[in-house]
């Protein structure tokens, strides 16, 4: 295993997460989903509390999907998140979001969502335009305003990068 480059800051888990928690943020979140969710239905986004999550709240989005099949549309982004991208996508549909950034990549397989009905996650990388390796994982799952229809995504996604000169 490799040593963390200079200066980076070095946060022991044990620190973060209470001890005998899952780690994965994708896992915890797809937790948290089970729990507000009634028998066969989708939860709503009325029920989710961020400072229930918020340990994962900085990482998680969520999504508008509209009954006319018209472009989805970010409602709401972790600081974490928004961090990565250059200008607020809060409003914006989600052709908006950069190429080769955490929220295009987490978003790839929202059409699988959609049509399967069901939650997913996926774990892979990408390039920065500088060459930073970024390996990450994201998890969409689908919310309802009815308990019936898909009327959102609540989503999150993380990462790890290793600089240029790690690889």
């Amino acid at each position: 295993m490799k040593d963390a480059p200079a200066g980076t800051e070095r946060t022991e888990i044990g620190e973060e997460l209470p001890q005998g928690m899952e780690r994965r943020l994708v896992l915890r979140l797809l937790s948290y989903w089970r729990e507000l969710r009634a028998e066969g239905e989708f939860p709503s986004f009325a029920d989710v509390d961020p400072d229930e999550m918020s340990d994962m709240w900085s990482h998680c989005f969520a999504i508008e999907i509209f009954e006319d099949d018209s472009e989805p549309v970010f409602r709401a982004m972790g600081d974490e998140l928004a961090a990565t991208t250059d200008y607020s996508l809060i409003d914006q549909g989600v052709t908006v979001a950069q190429e080769r950034t955490l929220a295009s990549v987490a978003i790839t397989f929202l059409p699988e969502v959609l049509r399967k009905g069901v939650p997913v996650s996926r774990g892979d990388e990408f390039f920065k335009a500088d060459g930073t390796q970024v390996l990450y994982r994201s998890i969409l799952l689908p919310m309802s305003d009815d308990g019936d229809r898909i009327s959102g995504i609540l989503g999150a996604v993380n990462c790890r990068e290793v600089p240029p000169e790690d690889q």
